[in-house]
């Protein structure tokens, strides 16, 4: 309370001193008190002369409850902005989440799975071959012990040179069931790298949101700022107003201080960016009223801006031109040439395309919303 009257004192200490004047003014016509109609002249005379004081202070806090609920509701509106981000972040993080563990899971159990069966086949053809070997021992000694039969011998020696193709048959099936082994470890471990790759890009998107966060919070802190400047400064000009040259023309005394304010408070209105996007701009491009133009009606993201590429006046496959701001959500282009047709592209940051190209026939503008780019 005490630092308020002082800053009364401090700002406004002009309508206090010509309180006071008037008050003593009143004191010394030499009103009796004693006397009920001049004590109530004396009162009321008092009373008005406090007008001087009070509708200057009553007028400037009126205006400033507005400031402090304008700054409240942009400080609102911003805050709900970044939970909803923060919360969307964390739905598509935790199905991410969800989604990496059932690879996880799918892989691992295909890869269990193959390496069981796997193992299981090289056992069983082991110990076949563990069979046919010790079976090849025993025809090699009958075969030692009559080795003067000669047609026995023979037929003993085809038989031998079947089992030993068989047998190299059977190792080349293992062989390769081993490299099929292989193929499948080196395929969980691709994944593997893809799930690690996924979760740093994830880890990356989320230190830029708070990034974003903090320079939202540094912008609003801006605006605030400028806002009070600003305010002050109108109050300086409002209680040193500029002194009229020509007392004969009235209208024009009182319309250069409107125009002087009006400049200097838009010369003096901050810009709030954030991701190097003019979100906040004023001053927005209105609709072109006819020849070729394009509109689109699309949400795109706060710090993302939508660019045109492609084929027509003025526009290029290789490179984008920035679409105009209009309002939030709603982007225009206005083609150079007034009757020519173009095919235009969309591009998001001229970085990737999002939706089909849009053919424009010439003369006339073009408007499409969300659904075009939504594939609907």
């Amino acid at each position: 309370m005490n630092r308020d009257i002082e800053k009364l004192l401090k700002e406004k200490w002009f309508l206090v001193a010509a309180d006071l004047t008037a008050v003593i003014g009143i004191l010394c016509l030499g009103l009796n008190p004693k006397d009920g109609f001049e004590a109530f002249l004396a009162v009321a005379g008092i009373m008005g002369a406090s007008l001087f004081v009070v509708i200057p202070v009553l007028k400037e806090g009126s205006g400033k409850s507005e400031r402090l609920a304008e700054q409240a509701r942009l400080r609102t509106a911003l805050a709900e902005e970044i939970d909803r981000l923060r919360e969307d972040f964390r739905a598509g993080t935790e199905a991410v989440n969800r989604r990496v563990t059932e690879v996880e899971l799918t892989a691992r159990k295909t890869t269990d799975a193959a390496v069981a069966a796997v193992a299981q086949r090289a056992s069983a053809e082991i110990n076949a071959l563990k069979a046919s070997l010790a079976e090849g021992e025993v025809r090699l000694q009958e075969l030692q012990q009559s080795s003067g039969q000669n047609t026995e011998t023979k037929e003993a020696m085809d038989d031998l040179g079947a089992r030993v193709q068989s047998l190299a048959n059977a190792v080349r099936g293992a062989v390769a069931d081993v490299e099929e082994i292989t193929e499948v470890a080196a395929r969980r471990d691709d994944v593997t790298k893809q799930i690690q790759e996924s979760a740093e890009e994830m880890k990356a998107v989320w230190d830029e949101v708070k990034k974003a966060a903090q320079k939202a919070d540094r912008a609003v802190t801006k605006v605030e700022s400028a806002v009070e400047a600003l305010q002050t400064r109108l109050d300086a000009l409002a209680e040193n107003p500029p002194v009229a040259s020509a007392p004969s023309q009235p209208s024009v005394v009182d319309d250069e201080p409107e125009a002087e304010l009006i400049s200097e408070e838009e010369a003096e209105t901050p810009v709030l960016e954030l991701e190097d996007e003019p979100v906040a701009e004023v001053t927005a491009a209105s609709p072109a009223s006819g020849g070729t133009s394009l509109i689109i009606n699309l949400m795109i993201g706060i710090g993302n801006k939508p660019f045109v590429r492609g084929t027509g006046p003025g526009l290029s496959p290789d490179k984008g031109i920035p679409m105009s701001f209009l309002g939030i959500g709603r982007w225009q282009w206005i083609s150079p040439d007034a009757e020519a047709p173009a095919t235009v592209e969309i591009w998001k940051n001229d970085q990737a395309q999002i939706g089909e190209p849009v053919h424009l026939s010439g003369g006339e503008p073009v408007e499409i919303d969300e659904a075009h780019f939504s594939g609907a």
